[in-house]
């Protein structure tokens, strides 16, 4: 069995200074992201002030600090321990957090800045988290140009490098993969000089050319773009080539958790290509987006996210604590949709749920209006 990001703490005991960063360090510290910070020391300053890590976690529980995102269910813990007993990682010190999720706007951002001794900065954008305001701005990402987190990201990198006259590394997970990329991509020319190196931990692409600078050659020696073995998210809207596949535990969406992916030797454990399974439920996707034109996409993603909304909650935890209920509120609500939208919807679960191999898919699929 391979090692994975928690081994690679645990065993990786130079400071920076010896060791430079590396992709491995970078989802490290895509993943730390998701930490809710304002629950602690963090909470308490202006986002200009820096503390050392360790201070900016301590004194915050593990359910406050992961909340309901994916890491309290996916090695949260085991990561947690290995990243406080971590010595490379003790002297790194951060600042800048921000975090603004709004269900009006659709828009779900939060971003962290670390700094190295060296004087050094990576800037990491979180991915997705469990509000529908946060999978629903994803889901814009296929008919809008610029979505409301890109914005913020930009900015906020311009800002880190007004700020801080440092070298600077950028990146993310998921969603925080694909606002690194359209920071560096859209951010005025003097920040992109300071930008080192850009890292894209599984997050998708653009289906819009954001601008010309991703087919740069300087863009392009820069940009490191990384995907599980079953990557869905991460060959979204993706037509370059440039990535590295490496090898995750779990199947198909599970290998999307960074906990999950195998590190060897201080470097990712990779593969010549994603995995069939993979490739045919990307095609898929990116299959649905191309067949219809923009309008129509979000005509299509406004009807979904509005079934969802039917249930009146703002997380899919708070989804999942009345299921039943809130399923019949969907059930009502995709009854009501016009019978073409209604068509693409099942058509679509039921080209997924055989590769998904997902009992609960497949339920969900007989249970839908018309779908007999």
């Amino acid at each position: 069995m391979n090692s994975t990001i928690v081994e690679y703490l645990n065993e990786q005991r130079e400071a920076f200074d010896a060791v430079p960063l590396n992709d491995v360090d970078s989802l490290v510290l895509s993943t730390i992201s998701y930490f809710s910070f304002e629950k602690g020391a963090i909470g308490r300053t202006v986002p200009t002030e820096l503390m050392p890590l360790p201070i900016a976690i301590c004194g915050i529980s593990h359910a406050d600090l992961f909340g309901d995102i994916w890491l309290s269910h996916m090695g949260g813990d085991e990561f947690l321990s290995a990243l406080l007993a971590s010595p490379r990682y003790a002297d790194l010190k951060v600042g800048y957090y921000a975090n603004d999720v709004s269900n009006h706007f659709e828009k779900q951002f939060a971003a962290i800045t670390f700094f190295f001794p060296d004087g050094s900065a990576y800037v990491a954008y979180r991915g997705t988290d469990n509000s529908l305001a946060g999978w629903k701005e994803d889901f814009n990402l296929t008919f809008m140009e610029e979505v409301p987190s890109q914005v913020s990201a930009r900015t906020y990198l311009e800002d880190i490098a007004d700020t801080e006259p440092t070298n600077l590394y950028v990146g993310g997970h998921s969603k925080g993969g694909n606002l690194a990329e359209y920071a560096a991509l859209t951010c005025r020319e003097q920040t992109f000089g300071k930008v080192e190196r850009i890292f894209s931990h599984d997050g998708p692409g653009f289906a819009f050319t954001p601008t010309l600078r991703i087919n740069s050659p300087a863009y392009k020696a820069k940009l490191s773009k990384t995907v599980p073995e079953s990557s869905v998210f991460g060959m979204l809207m993706e037509s370059r080539a440039d990535y590295r596949v490496v090898r995750a535990s779990g199947v198909l969406f599970a290998q999307h958790a960074s906990t999950h992916w195998a590190v060897e030797d201080g470097d990712f454990v990779t593969l010549d290509e994603i995995s069939p399974n993979a490739a045919i439920l990307s095609a898929t996707m990116n299959s649905w987006a191309k067949s219809y034109d923009r309008d129509q996409r979000e005509l299509f993603i406004d009807a979904v996210y509005d079934i969802f909304s039917a249930a009146e909650v703002d997380t899919w935890r708070e989804f999942g604590e009345n299921r039943s209920v809130n399923a019949l509120a969907v059930a009502e609500a995709v009854a009501k949709l016009p019978a073409e939208m209604r068509t693409t919807l099942i058509g679509m679960l039921r080209d997924i749920a055989p590769i998904l191999g997902n009992e609960a898919a497949k339920l969900a699929l007989t249970r839908l209006p018309g779908s007999e």
